[in-house]
């Protein structure tokens, strides 16, 4: 038995939210409790085989999502297990407050994809918008876990009071990246722009060179060998989410700590200079 592959039957509408489209409601009710959901579309409320027609299709118990030009917000919000791939562009709110599982997207994403995520794997083959793993909005805790891979770039606030995880993007990402961090991971392969770690408390943000201003809450820690980096990259090219931008051997880095204003002991390693 196979999947479900789900194609827009009018692209050209307003978005779609996809909140409650799952590969775990799937398992529990089969194909028939996923096409009588209730999707909301612009100002009405449709049943989901209305908006999109189904076939069989993909892995088993996975779903398949093709816009074809549509947007569709919040894909995979909730997800807890399973796996869902979207053959195109998503809109915003992509594996918000995710838990579990498998999430590919092919194209590019809107703003606030992994917004609150806590577990999982999340994969974007094209650019992200702002808000990359950041809190909800009107929340105030990012990224708690999982793994975030963007093949592009991403916009402003990258990892935003992020508490814990990986966000490993190919590209540059905009302003603010890492601006109030806790805890967790960032690594980014073509630099990004500036107050990169404004205000952030612990954490680590990896960059090929330094970032176009830094916080004045930072001080230079110098040139040291850092050993974690070689298990750091081991994983990260086996996952296939080291960025091109770096170098694929050595453990030498320049370290910035900060953000001192902030009381914070957090890093950015600059990879590059070594």
């Amino acid at each position: 038995m196979s999947g479900v592959v789900l194609t827009t039957r009018d692209p050209a509408g307003p978005p779609i939210d996809m909140t409650g489209v799952l590969p775990e409601r799937l398992a529990e009710g089969g194909r028939e409790a996923l096409a009588g959901l209730m999707l909301v579309r612009g100002r009405g409320r449709h049943r989901l085989d209305a908006l999109f027609a189904m076939e069989d299709g993909g892995p088993f118990g996975a779903l398949i999502l093709r816009p074809g030009g549509a947007v569709l917000d919040g894909v995979g919000t909730g997800m807890t297990a399973g796996d869902i791939r979207v053959e195109g562009d998503c809109g915003a709110y992509l594996g918000s407050a995710m838990r579990g599982g498998t999430l590919t997207v092919e194209g590019n994403c809107g703003a606030f994809a992994a917004a609150g995520m806590a577990g999982g794997s999340l994969r974007v083959l094209g650019d992200a918008g702002d808000f990359l793993g950041a809190p909800l909005a009107g929340g105030t805790r990012g990224m708690s876990g999982g793994s975030v891979l963007v093949m592009g770039n991403a916009g402003d606030r990258v990892g935003e009071r992020m508490r814990r995880g990986l966000i490993a993007v190919h590209g540059r990402v905009g302003r603010l990246c890492g601006a109030r961090m806790i805890a967790g991971t960032v690594v980014v392969g073509a630099g990004c722009g500036p107050d990169a770690g404004q205000a952030m408390r612990r954490g680590s943000i990896l960059l090929p060179q330094a970032p176009d201003a830094v916080p004045s809450g930072f001080v230079d820690g110098g040139m040291n060998d850092w050993l974690f980096l070689d298990l750091m990259r081991k994983e990260l090219i086996d996952g296939g989410a080291w960025p091109s931008g770096f170098s694929t051997a050595g453990t030498r880095a320049r370290r910035l700590i900060g953000d001192r204003s902030a009381g914070g002991i957090g890093e950015v390693l600059i990879l590059g200079e070594a």
